[in-house]
């Protein structure tokens, strides 16, 4: 039998094959990574901003806030 090892292809076929397979597996790694961040869900909670006399005198603020005005 003839010379199996690189199945008919020259040596530098055979490295450039191999070279664009490593930048595939890091291209897809680096997808990853970027589809990982971007995609995130984030959840805002907005918290209602009251203008409550007890608060701009350094005061907790009543429970229910009747002490508010919005």
């Amino acid at each position: 039998m003839a010379n199996m090892n690189n199945q008919g292809r020259t040596p530098k076929q055979y490295k450039d094959s191999a070279r664009f397979a490593w930048y595939g597996v890091i291209g897809m790694t680096i997808l990853l990574i970027l589809m990982t961040l971007l995609s995130s869900c984030s959840i805002t909670k907005e918290t209602p901003t009251y203008k409550c006399e007890l608060m701009q005198k350094g005061q907790k603020c009543l429970p229910d806030h009747s002490c508010c005005k919005e």
